[in-house]
């Protein structure tokens, strides 16, 4: 029997389905990738190849008629939807870009820029608003043309120094490179666009909470299917237009609902009222599937003989099926037991293997010895200004420096992280600390400067780490837990408060700082 769309079934399990692939789009999505690689990497032969073939003065992207096209090559373009969706202009010089009609501004989507007025320049391009000189925004001439909040996503673009060629990106990752899953992903909202809203209960935080549950994988998806509604108990049958006697098989008193069967039925209320799971008159149970589950969910307290409900869920249903298809009742006692058995089983056994795991883990907030400077950047999407801030100490003199800053707010906060570390490193070849161990608290952050090429979204910056990194004698970036990076968070957090422009740079904190941990 169908209990649910398959379209459903094949949301994610954060929106109430099971995750499964629609092998169309999943197969539109590795298409796309293809058509990416045409882009990204346009030297390959791949490229050079389909290039001499099909789109030899033009670019994949263009949709030109091919002569006798292959059937790879129709399968490629077939993806140019999603991959336009997506695409985003990365400023270089801003030369190529159309202010009004290119995709460079980040918003829920990339878009053109939007004029606040009657626009009297349809041929403008990026790079006439930025001042060449400074390698800034033209501020006055933003406002002529935009509104504040405008200004405030072009702004936080940063402006490369010298020329740099304008770069297609993709929009719905952080690196800025297609990858199959957000492409999948964007598919599968393209597809939710046209879809009628349902009114009613809405069971999603529900349902995507029923993974979360502390649990087997099977009782993960038992609970999902309880909020769902695909158990397969009388009312449900006969309202699939089964001919089936809806009466409750244990008591005989109701129509055999899942609230029923789980909750209201007297052998199920006796196997609550005997686990350890509190049951409040008139709280829990109640005559409302939903709100028995939220109870479960989060209102129970917080120790080990809470978890075992998932199983008490479980053996009540067993014995549903065991009178249904043997007859055989069994006691609401003998119910209770068998979930707390395997309840407690499951969970000692999780405490094994996580003991396993941690005796083999690998203590990533290591510190090297010598001089370090911790960073930070505080960025909030509702603040105008992004905060910097870095912590430097050197254990062999003693001598303690501190830095912070406010600037413009970042596109992300990855970006004003990433822009913390270029000051902190700008400050110290400044003061000729030459020899340094950067910590920061942002793993993101010590990938993307291992390995640059694979991050393009931040290219600009990354080059600036580069350059900087190359005049030091030694250079390390190390991951260190929030915790141990108190003090520069607190100095950019400091920073990005003020309503004015703050830049401090001495060895005595502007602000009272926390000792080290």
């Amino acid at each position: 029997m169908h209990w649910l769309a398959w379209r459903k079934l094949c949301r994610h399990k954060t929106d109430g389905g099971l995750g499964f692939r629609v092998i169309e789009d999943f197969n539109t999505a590795l298409l796309a990738k293809q058509l990416w690689r045409l882009m990204d990497n346009p030297d390959s032969l791949f490229a050079k190849v389909f290039k001499g073939r099909y789109f030899r003065n033009s670019t994949p992207l263009d949709p030109i008629r091919s002569y006798s096209p292959s059937y790879g090559w129709q399968s490629i373009v077939s993806a140019r939807p999603l991959v336009c969706k997506g695409l985003i202009k990365r400023v270089g010089s801003g030369s190529s870009i159309s202010v009004w009609y290119d995709p460079w501004i980040s918003d829920s989507c990339p878009r053109p820029a939007i004029c606040k007025g009657i626009n009297y320049y349809p041929h403008l391009t990026v790079n006439q608003l930025i001042n060449s000189q400074t390698s800034t925004w033209n501020r006055p001439l933003l406002q002529q043309f935009f509104e504040s909040e405008e200004i405030t996503r072009i702004t936080g673009i940063p402006v490369a120094t010298g020329y740099k060629p304008d770069t297609w990106g993709w929009f719905y990752t952080t690196t800025g490179r297609y990858t199959v899953k957000s492409g999948y992903t964007v598919l599968q909202e393209l597809s939710d666009e046209g879809t009628l809203p349902v009114f009613g209960p809405d069971t999603r935080r529900l349902q995507a909470q029923s993974w979360k549950v502390k649990c087997t994988t099977k009782l993960q998806h038992f609970l999902w299917q309880i909020i769902t509604g695909c158990l397969s108990v009388g009312a449900r049958l006969c309202s699939r237009g089964m001919r089936v006697d809806p009466l409750c098989v244990r008591c005989g008193m109701g129509d055999e609902t899942i609230n029923h069967m789980l909750f209201e039925c007297p052998p199920a209320r006796q196997a609550w009222a005997l686990s350890p799971i509190p049951t409040p008159p008139q709280f829990f149970p109640t005559g409302a599937l939903y709100s028995n589950m939220a109870h479960l969910f989060w209102n129970l307290p917080d120790n080990d003989d809470m978890l075992m409900y998932p199983w008490l869920l479980w053996f009540i249903w067993k014995a549903r099926n065991y009178k249904v298809f043997s007859n055989d009742d069994q006691n609401p006692q003998e119910v209770m037991e068998s979930a707390i058995t395997e309840s407690r089983a499951w969970v000692a056994a999780q405490t094994v293997a996580d003991g396993v795991s941690n005796s083999i883990s690998i203590n990533s907030g290591h510190v090297p010895p010598g001089e370090w400077c911790q960073i930070d950047g505080a960025w909030k999407v509702t603040d105008s200004r992004a905060g910097l801030g870095w912590y430097n100490f050197d254990p062999d003199s003693g001598s303690v420096l501190m830095g912070s800053s406010n600037l413009r707010r970042g596109l992300s906060p990855l970006q004003t992280e990433l822009e913390a570390l270029v000051w902190a490193m700008q400050s110290m070849l400044v003061h000729n600390k030459r020899r340094m161990n950067f910590q920061t608290d942002s793993a993101q952050l010590v990938k993307m400067v291992s390995k640059p090429a694979e991050w393009p979204a931040f290219a600009i910056l990354l080059e600036e780490v580069e350059h900087c990194r190359g005049m030091f004698q030694a250079f390390s970036l190390t991951y260190i837990p929030r915790t141990k990076n108190t003090r520069a968070d607190k100095l950019a957090r400091s920073a990005r408060a003020q309503p004015h422009d703050v830049y401090y740079i001495n060895s005595v904190p502007p602000i009272p700082l926390p000792g080290p941990v």
